[in-house]
């Protein structure tokens, strides 16, 4: 039996965005980069990063724009057809396990960590992307 899990971390392309199902089951969605090559060659790949049930309904106000996170869960390669019958993917993660940063101190001052985030490096994301 393949086991397959992935992790990664990064900073959120975009606020995370909750849908409830017909049946009311909770789906949040958010992507994250991951990065390849270096130099003139470095090419940014967004994931899409799937959560569900409880877990999306409680976490997704806490997953914004910038935001450093660290997800594990399944790979696979969501597959459909467009309205012009050509076929469209997207690499997504079916979300198990997340960190998210800390919240702000109780004091009203950002911590450490999410100083630095607003220094950070994050690449821009591609509203291209259909999710």
């Amino acid at each position: 039996m393949a086991i397959n899990t992935i992790t990664i971390s990064g900073f959120v392309g975009k606020d995370a965005i909750l849908r409830v199902t017909p049946n009311g089951k909770h789906i949040a969605t958010f992507s994250l980069p991951a990065k390849s090559g270096f130099g003139d060659k470095e090419k940014t790949t967004w994931l899409q990063c799937k959560m569900f049930g409880a877990m999306a309904e409680k976490l997704t106000q806490s997953i914004t724009k910038g935001a450093k996170v660290t997800v594990s869960g399944e790979f696979v390669l969501e597959e459909w057809d467009r309205d012009d019958g050509s076929k469209a993917s997207i690499p997504t993660i079916l979300v198990r396990d997340i960190d998210l940063p800390p919240k702000q101190a109780g004091n009203g001052a950002p911590s450490n960590q999410q100083q630095a985030r607003g220094q950070s490096t994050a690449p821009e994301y591609d509203d291209s992307i259909p999710f």
